[in-house]
């Protein structure tokens, strides 16, 4: 590695630590560019040698929140003992860590960047490789799978071959799952947004509830 790469990674992690502390105190609306440059030592202007805006950098510091979730994941599912139970126990982990923080989950899989997250993920865990999952885990297909329906059809097929159901529908099925979460996390947000108090164990069960029929109603299932 380079003195250059190695100072890019330096002063990554400078921003992204000042981004996280000030999410800590202040809430994601918290975050201001001014904020984050003063808190890492640098000005605006060097900021934007390394993010392309606010954005890219609150989706960057909020990649902390699905370390939480990994970890969770590979302590719980390593006694499953089906693809059906891996499938559900794997969405109930993930449902009640992100309705619990819908600010930050929402940053990660739905903001303007999520469709490069994949390639910012890598970069991340270059700068902050402790937080990378260790790829000798028999979890590590489906924790490097950055994006939601990577993540969701690598457990998805597999539950669908052990209960011998078709899998021609296997895209819109993961589309369907995709879009239930995100109508509950925009649901999460807004209640939070209106300081309304909502049920994260409701919320979770309701995203079972849709889980289980989509995968019962398969549209394959009636041709």
């Amino acid at each position: 590695m380079t003195n250059k790469d190695l100072k890019k990674r330096r002063m990554l992690s400078y921003f992204i630590r000042s981004t996280q502390n000030i999410i800590k105190e202040d809430g994601i609306s918290g975050v201001t560019l001014r904020k984050v440059a003063q808190g890492a030592g640098y000005n605006v202007a060097t900021l934007y040698n390394y993010f392309e805006d606010l954005d890219q950098l609150v989706l960057f510091a909020c990649l902390k929140y699905l370390q939480i979730y990994n970890q969770a994941l590979n302590e719980q599912l390593t006694d499953c003992n089906s693809a059906k139970e891996k499938f559900y126990l794997s969405w109930r982990i993930f449902c009640e860590i992100s309705f619990e923080n819908p600010e930050a989950f929402h940053q990660i899989f739905f903001n303007k960047h999520s469709n490069t997250l994949p390639q910012i993920c890598e970069r991340y865990y270059e700068v902050f490789p402790e937080e990378r999952t260790d790829a000798a885990s028999h979890l590590y297909p489906i924790l490097s799978g950055y994006d939601l329906n990577t993540r969701n059809t690598l457990v998805l097929k597999p539950y669908l071959e052990e209960e011998h159901r078709p899998t021609d529908n296997l895209q819109l099925m993961n589309e369907l799952c995709v879009a239930a979460y995100h109508q509950l996390l925009n649901n999460c947000l807004i209640q939070l947004e209106t300081h309304t108090a909502y049920s994260i164990t409701d919320y979770v069960e309701r995203m079972l509830d849709y889980l289980k029929f989509i995968v019962l109603h398969s549209p394959a299932d009636n041709v």
